[in-house]
């Protein structure tokens, strides 16, 4: 599969070096994927694609764009700098699901 690039804050980035950061309606990061795979296995080019990924379930999706969760595609350096998932939201109440993408890529940069 050709390298896919994108245009994000007027820079041209490969899709691979991205990823989508879900965040809830108090303004604190709770999930992530990355956006495309190295290998081509994967490319999530748009929200509606990232957020399948991240919910399965279409009722679960309806539900979460009504409490006001939203989908942000960024820069895997930006990530690194600005959203630390290892932080538990203090606004949510029970369990909430926190990833890392510390085992995803791989050590790859």
């Amino acid at each position: 599969m050709p390298e896919l690039l994108i245009r994000l804050n007027d820079q041209t980035v490969p899709l691979h070096d991205c990823c989508w950061v879900e965040w809830a309606p108090c303004g604190c990061a709770v999930s992530v994927v990355m956006a495309a795979m190295h290998d081509g296995s994967r490319a999530l080019t748009t929200e509606d694609e990232a957020r399948r990924q991240l919910e399965p379930r279409k009722r679960d999706r309806d539900k979460q764009i009504r409490q006001g969760y939203r989908l942000e595609l960024m820069t895997m350096t930006r990530y690194r700098a600005e959203v630390d998932l290892a932080i538990r939201c203090p606004h949510l109440k029970g369990e909430t699901s926190q990833q890392t993408l510390d085992a995803a890529v791989g050590g790859a940069q």
